[in-house]
């Protein structure tokens, strides 16, 4: 098989229940999806929420499309007994189940990891919650803004800038499906191991999010006895102006601060005691940016960028996202790729970020209409 050619992949086979709507869950479903596994999304009568957000084409939310792709969807309505048996039909062969509702839903509905289990004991059964599934905050709604606030990111945003900041994303529920996703994968390989017996395997926003925003903020409460060492915060994110535009970077060798200095024609900054090492930069990130940016503001943005590569100094050009798209070195990667649909035409979306020497992975298809296969996915239920 070609590189370019296209093929199942790796979790081909699997057959995966999503019970999701919003962001977290839908998301670990598509990467599982873009993997190879059949992933089928069980959505209410009117449809995952995320339907019915703008911008559209063709009734098709911009951003559903963005993490509903390699799917299949069929619509229940989990209040009808009817429905519940159909949906735990649809479980009874299924290798994994992901679902995102708040804790003690899918128990109420009877299709929770113990219910399903039963009939299914080799089922990796995926929760994510905001919180956990018990606790204080169980029963509390979560939402990406509120995690960013807990974890302590904000207000140390605020002892940089002056002010609590967070970022402008939804963050917290795209780590949250990563996070699950590989949980997946990781039960999935334990149960190839140990004679085909499942597990429950869980997260929440609040976990996947400290787990992966915390480590370098915490650096001060790392060493927990009294006399340990501690720094100040320093803000290392310094974008500098160019005659056309910004820059941004991070130099942290001697080498490269050197050669940031003979791009921008400030040799006399070479041997300032303020810069001499990597440490005295770090403390005296402000004045050094300043002085850098007194000179940069004279050249291109592609002056700098050419300049410091060839002195392999680490600075890249501050896009828009048009400008990203249009990025040599992102269209050589295909990490942004347009295909053709019947229905909304030219639909623009993000390739899967990890590539495989066995084949390219199938991406060409996209999100599922409301419903769309619930003919083709029942009746395989009842051939099954």
């Amino acid at each position: 098989m070609t590189k370019s050619a296209k093929r199942p992949g790796p979790c081909a086979g699997l057959k995966i229940i999503e019970f999701a709507t919003m962001i977290s869950g839908p998301l670990a479903g598509q990467i599982l999806g873009d993997l190879g596994a059949d992933v089928i999304k069980i959505e209410p009568a009117a449809g995952d929420p995320m339907r019915h957000l703008h911008p559209m084409q063709d009734g098709m939310s911009a951003f559903f499309v963005q993490v509903n792709r390699n799917k299949r969807s069929i619509a229940l309505d989990l209040k009808d007994p009817e429905a519940i048996e159909t949906a735990r039909a649809l479980c009874a062969d299924a290798d994994v189940v992901i679902e995102n509702f708040r804790p003690g839903v899918m128990k109420r509905l009877g299709l929770g990891p113990n219910d399903l289990s039963r009939d299914n004991p080799g089922l990796i059964y995926a929760s994510i919650t905001g919180f956990g599934a018990d606790g204080p905050y169980a029963n509390r709604p979560a939402y990406d803004h509120v995690i960013q606030g807990m974890t302590g990111m904000m207000r140390y945003y605020e002892e940089l800038d002056g002010r609590p900041d967070a970022f402008r994303n939804v963050v917290v529920d795209k780590i949250a499906a990563q996070t699950i996703a590989n949980g997946v994968l990781a039960a999935l390989l334990e149960r190839s191991m140990n004679g085909g017996n499942g597990q429950t395997v869980s997260t929440t926003l609040l976990d996947a999010y400290a787990a992966f925003i915390l480590p370098d903020i915490m650096l001060n409460h790392t060493f927990q006895n009294d006399d340990a060492e501690q720094i100040p915060h320093i803000n290392t994110y310094y974008p500098i102006k160019t005659s056309d535009g910004y820059v941004i970077g991070y130099v942290l060798h001697d080498v490269q601060f050197e050669g940031l200095c003979k791009v921008v024609e400030r040799e006399d900054l070479i041997g300032d005691d303020r810069f001499k090492d990597t440490w005295s930069r770090i403390t005296h990130f402000p004045e050094m940016w300043r002085e850098i940016e007194s000179a940069s503001q004279h050249f291109t943005t592609q002056h700098i960028v050419d300049g410091a590569a060839e002195h392999s100094v680490p600075i890249g050009s501050v896009n828009t996202v048009a400008d990203f798209f249009n990025d040599p070195q992102v269209q050589h990667n295909k990490t942004i790729y347009d295909r053709e649909d019947a229905r909304m035409g030219t639909v623009r979306q993000i390739g899967f970020p990890v590539r495989f020497s066995n084949g390219d992975l199938n991406l060409d298809t996209c999100a599922p209409g409301l419903s769309e296969q619930a003919e083709e996915i029942l009746a395989e239920s009842k051939s099954g």
